[in-house]
C-alpha cells in the first residue's frame, strides 16, 4: 500500500514539494548539537548524563534490539496494510465502487476510493501504537517515552507551535491552489466521504509516520552508537532513506523532497526533544494539501510520482519544511522547552 503523504498540490506545480537538501548530519551538527555532551568516551552512560531524543534508546544498548525493532515494524505495517486493504475492497464491492471483474483484471486498482484511502491512512496510523509496543517489548522502555524526553506528548508546546505553523501553511497552500486550475466542487456522496476520511484520519496517518520513522526507526539506529553525533547522522540517513523509499517516487526531485522532509523532521525532533513539532508539520502539511484535492475529487493525483512529475519548484516546499524545523528549535529554546534528559527507565536499569 502506498504512502499517501502529499507534498504540493496536484496542480502546477503538480507534485510533492522539495528543497535543496543539505547533508542532515552537517545541519544537525551546527544548529542542533552546539550544546551536546559526548558520551563516547565511556562504555556506558554516566550517571546524570543527559541525552538527546534520538539517542534515548541507549538505555538498552544491544545491536540486535534495534535491528529486530525495524524489521518487526516494517513487517507489522505490511500486515496491517493487507488487512485494512482487504476490508476496503470488500466495502467497495459492497457499495458498488467497482465489480469483481474490474478487481480481478486490475482496473479497480486505478481508482482511489474513500474506503481505500481510509485503509491506507489507518495502516499508517497503526505505526503509532505498533512503534510504542515494539519499543516496550524489545527495549523495555515504556510507550510514553517515545513521545518526548519528558515521557509524554507535550500538548501545550504542540498548541503553541500550531499558532504559527498552521497560518504559514494556509498561506503556502492557498498560493499553490491559486496558481493552478481550480476545478468546480460537486458535493457528491463520494466527495463528502473522501473529505471526511481526509479530515479525521490524515492527522493520525501523519503522526503514525513520525512515531515510526523519527520515533522507533531513528532511535533504534541511534542505540547502536555511543557517540551522539554518529547516532544522529546515521539515524537520519537511514530513517530518511526509508521514509523516502516508502513513498515509491520515480521522480528524482520527489525523492529528494521526501528525504529532506524526513531529515527536517529528524532535526526538529532532536532540537525540540520530541515528536510534537515533526508530527504537527507533517499533519498540517498533509491535511491542508489533501483537503482541496478531496473537494475537487482529485485525491488520486496525490499518487502521481512518476519521473517528470516534479521539478526545481520543489525547492520551495523543501525550504519551507527546513525553515519550520529550525523555527521550532529556536522557539522551543525561547520557551524553555526541555530538549535533553537522562535516559528513560528500561527493564533491568530501573532503580
Amino acid at each position: 500500500m502506498s504512502d499517501t503523504s502529499p507534498t504540493t498540490p496536484p496542480w502546477p506545480p503538480t507534485a510533492p514539494g522539495a528543497a535543496a537538501a543539505t547533508t542532515p548530519g552537517a545541519v544537525a551538527t551546527t544548529a542542533v548539537d552546539a550544546a551536546a555532551t559526548s558520551d563516547a568516551s565511556t562504555a556506558g552512560p554516566a550517571t546524570g548524563a543527559e541525552f538527546a531524543y534520538d539517542h534515548a534508546l541507549r538505555a538498552a544498548p544491544a545491536w540486535w534490539r534495534g535491528a529486530v525493532s525495524i524489521v518487526l515494524l516494517v513487517a507489522a505495517y505490511f500486515l496491517a496494510s493487507i488487512v485494512f486493504g482487504l476490508v476496503a475492497m470488500l466495502i467497495d464491492l459492497a457499495v458498488g465502487s467497482y465489480t469483481v471483474d474490474e478487481l480481478t483484471t486490475g482496473a479497480a486498482l486505478t481508482q482511489l476510493t474513500p474506503a481505500l484511502m481510509l485503509s491506507n491512512n489507518l495502516a499508517l496510523a497503526s505505526l503509532w501504537p505498533l512503534s510504542m509496543l515494539i519499543q516496550w517489548a524489545l527495549f523495555g522502555v515504556r510507550p510514553r517515552w517515545l513521545s518526548s524526553v519528558e515521557g509524554g506528548f507535550r500538548w501545550r508546546w504542540f498548541g503553541r507551535l500550531a499558532l504559527v505553523i498552521v497560518p504559514v501553511w494556509i498561506v503556502y497552500v492557498g498560493i499553490s491552489v491559486a496558481l493552478g486550475p481550480i476545478e468546480p466542487i460537486a458535493l457528491t456522496g463520494t466527495v463528502i466521504a473522501m473529505v471526511l476520511v481526509v479530515v479525521f484520519t490524515t492527522p493520525l496517518q501523519s503522526a503514525g509516520e513520525e512515531y515510526g520513522a523519527r520515533g522507533l526507526i531513528q532511535r533504534s539506529v541511534g542505540s547502536w552508537f555511543r557517540n551522539p553525533i554518529a547516532a544522529f547522522v546515521v539515524g537520519t540517513l537511514i530513517s530518511g532513506g526509508l521514509f523516502s523509499l516508502a513513498h515509491v517516487a520515480g521522480d528524482p526531485w520527489l525523492i529528494a523532497y521526501y528525504f529532506v522532509f524526513g531529515a527536517a523532521a529528524s532535526i526538529a525532533a532532536r532540537g525540540t526533544g520530541g515528536l510534537e513539532a515533526p508530527a504537527l508539520v507533517h499533519a498540517v502539511n498533509n491535511l491542508l494539501l489533501l483537503l482541496p484535492t478531496a473537494l475537487m475529487n482529485q485525491t488520486d493525483q496525490v499518487f502521481e510520482r512518476d519521473a517528470g512529475t516534479a521539478g526545481p519548484f520543489m525547492l520551495l516546499p523543501m525550504a519551507l519544511v527546513l525553515g519550520a524545523a529550525f523555527f521550532s528549535i529556536w522557539w522551543g529554546r525561547r520557551a524553555g522547552l526541555r530538549t535533553r534528559a537522562p535516559l528513560p527507565p528500561a527493564r533491568g536499569t530501573r532503580r
